[in-house]
């Protein structure tokens, strides 16, 4: 099995779920042969507990790792910031840095509101829109996290989830009184969609979907949306915290390296 399969074990003992992310559990890949843990990552290259060498075409980090692994400029900056100090009771001033640039790229945006991750981005967002319209029925496609608001689709509606992100999601823990507040459609189904907003539109706050993961939109699926929305002043939301990385991503995962390949 390997060092990393044997101390993968270890940690489900004692971590639930084994690691903190779902995306990044062995089963998700090849149960019990899946490397797990890596000792060094350079490039495109990973290296696991034992040594062996590999070719990582799939996530690259969770797509945080766009320029590759252990990048030369951008570990330089890090090492710089924490020589200068990482944590302090004054602020950042790259965060206004960002915030100007992020703002020219995005001239639409009257703002930018950071968080840590982007299952708090989308909690953040829908609980904003809802205090905003002052309605509660969110109209969802594809995944967004795992807070209450989003898996709360599954006290309704049965399996809602399970062609959206995962089959057989129990909702333990929500509060039923979310109930009926959270409600699917699928991707490229205008008429489904228009449905749902025949049913709903006085209490919708939100349409919360990912403008592209696996499919292209068809159709005009997303000016349709986007005028529908519009003609009724429902708050639309895209995420799009993994839109670009899906898209230039394959199939495969991490392959051996076997003397050469393309990442």
């Amino acid at each position: 099995m390997g060092t990393g399969q044997t101390l993968y074990k270890k940690a489900k003992t004692m971590i639930p779920g084994g690691t903190q992310l779902l995306s990044k559990r062995p089963e998700m890949f090849a149960p019990g042969q899946w490397p797990a843990y890596y000792s060094k990552a350079k490039g495109c290259r990973v290296w696991d507990l034992d040594g062996k060498e590999y070719i990582d075409v799939s996530y690259m980090g969770i797509g945080a790792n766009v320029l590759g692994y252990a990048d030369d400029a951008v570990d330089e900056a890090a090492k710089s910031a924490i020589t200068n100090g990482s944590m302090c009771t004054l602020n950042a001033p790259e965060e206004v840095y960002l915030t100007e640039k992020l703002l020219e790229i995005h001239p639409w945006a009257g703002g930018v509101r950071y968080a840590k991750a982007g299952g708090e981005s989308m909690a953040l967002a829908v609980r904003i829109a809802r205090a905003f319209t002052k309605k509660e029925k969110i109209l969802f496609c594809g995944y967004h996290g795992w807070h209450d608001w989003y898996l709360s689709a599954n006290l309704s509606e049965g399996d809602a989830l399970a062609d959206q992100h995962l089959s057989g999601l129990e909702p333990l823990g929500v509060p039923k009184g979310l109930a009926g507040t959270n409600l699917p459609f699928h991707y490229n189904a205008i008429e489904e969609f228009k449905e749902l907003v025949e049913k709903n539109h006085d209490d919708i706050a939100a349409v919360v979907m990912e403008p592209v993961r696996n499919d292209y939109p068809e159709n005009g699926f997303l000016e349709k949306i986007r005028k529908i929305t519009e003609k009724l002043n429902i708050v639309l939301i895209f995420d799009e915290i993994t839109a670009g990385f899906r898209l230039c991503t394959g199939g495969s995962h991490l392959a051996p390296n076997m003397g050469g390949g393309i990442a």
